[in-house]
């Protein structure tokens, strides 16, 4: 017993350090629980309306293209690249953008709110644009379900007016009585961003610097409502600063990512290292008794295979009894060599 008592020694000698470098390797508690209080980014909703096209193949398949402008535009694809310009202006400021389609594909009202509802979105904007009977009409507007989104829209009016002054477009106010995103549960608000029924405003907004003025001030508006984005922003940005190489969760990675670069001592590696090498320690130290242990856990296996043969034979001899009793037919005797007179002869 002095060679596997002396190994032991060895191996519980030798155990804290290879646990020490096993708990130096990782990040350290400190950094995971810096990325665990990283600040998250805001979610917001970009809702470009309408979409879809028809389908010869597929007549069922809905689509609605919106309106269709005196020039022919048509208001999904105006609708969409606004969204898009919105939305990368917003991504910039580090905010978390939900869009309700990034292609043209129809998309209904009510899983438009079911999609901003599954992301926990705490503001939408509605994008579309208006027509009228009367051609002469123009000018923006935006559009609020109910009351308690008024200040919402009111603050988005208000920066995209200032955004577009220069565009020409009329500043056409806020209504009540959107019927788009009526059971959002956030403040949410329509933006229409001219009149497709008029002339001017559709040539204005067939071009790239509109639709762009649009987005800006559409973002401005969103900022200037939830100044809360531009603190979380820098937020985010210190962090980074101050944890390098490291992934915030919510933010920019998964809770779950991992840390690359960080490294320090940790407590769970550890533990892991000393209880393996201690089992293997035992192992050693009482392999006399371990070999017993396996040689009556292999006995117990092959008796308990026997059984199961004993239980397989014992089961096919009685199949054969039924057989005999319901037949009437003895059983098949074994095979036995006939007697003959030339056995006694010798060679």
């Amino acid at each position: 017993m002095r060679v596997p008592r002396a190994r032991f020694l060895h191996i519980l000698a030798i155990a804290p350090v290879a646990a020490i470098a096993a708990g130096v390797l990782g990040p350290t508690p400190h950094a995971l629980a810096a990325a665990s209080k990283a600040p998250s980014q805001i979610i917001v909703t970009v809702d470009p309306s309408f979409g879809g096209q028809p389908t010869p193949s597929h007549p069922n398949v809905p689509f609605d293209p919106g309106a269709v402008g005196v020039n022919g535009l048509l208001e999904k694809d105006v609708d969409l690249d606004v969204g898009k310009r919105l939305a990368s202006l917003l991504r910039a400021d580090l905010v978390d953008v939900v869009m309700t389609r990034s292609t043209d594909a129809y998309v209904s009202a009510a899983r438009r709110e079911q999609i901003s509802a599954a992301h926990h979105a705490v503001l939408v904007i509605s994008l579309a644009a208006a027509t009228a009977a009367d051609p002469g009409t123009r000018g923006s507007l935006v559009r609020t379900p109910s009351t308690a989104g008024r200040a919402f829209a009111q603050t988005l009016s208000d920066a995209l007016a200032a955004q577009v002054t220069d565009d020409g477009l009329p500043d056409g106010g806020v209504a009540l009585g959107d019927a788009a995103w009526a059971s959002s549960r956030v403040p949410a608000a329509t933006v229409e961003m001219g009149y497709l029924s008029n002339r001017t405003d559709a040539t204005l907004m067939a071009t790239i610097a509109f639709r762009q003025d649009v987005a800006a001030g559409v973002r401005n508006g969103v900022e200037a409502y939830m100044p809360a984005i531009i603190a979380r922003r820098n937020a985010i940005r210190a962090w980074r600063s101050d944890h390098p190489g490291a992934v915030a969760p919510g933010a920019f990675a998964p809770a779950s990512a991992a840390i690359p670069g960080a490294s320090g001592f940790q407590f769970a590696p550890v533990v892991a290292w000393l209880l393996a090498i201690v089992a293997v320690g035992l192992v050693l130290l009482f392999r006399e008794a371990v070999a017993r242990v396996l040689v009556v856990l292999i006995a117990l296996i092959v008796r308990m295979f026997g059984g199961v043969m004993w239980l397989r034979r014992t089961a096919i001899r009685r199949r054969r009894r039924r057989r005999t009793m319901s037949t009437g037919t003895p059983p098949e005797q074994p095979y036995q060599r006939r007697v003959s007179v030339y056995d006694d002869i010798p060679l």
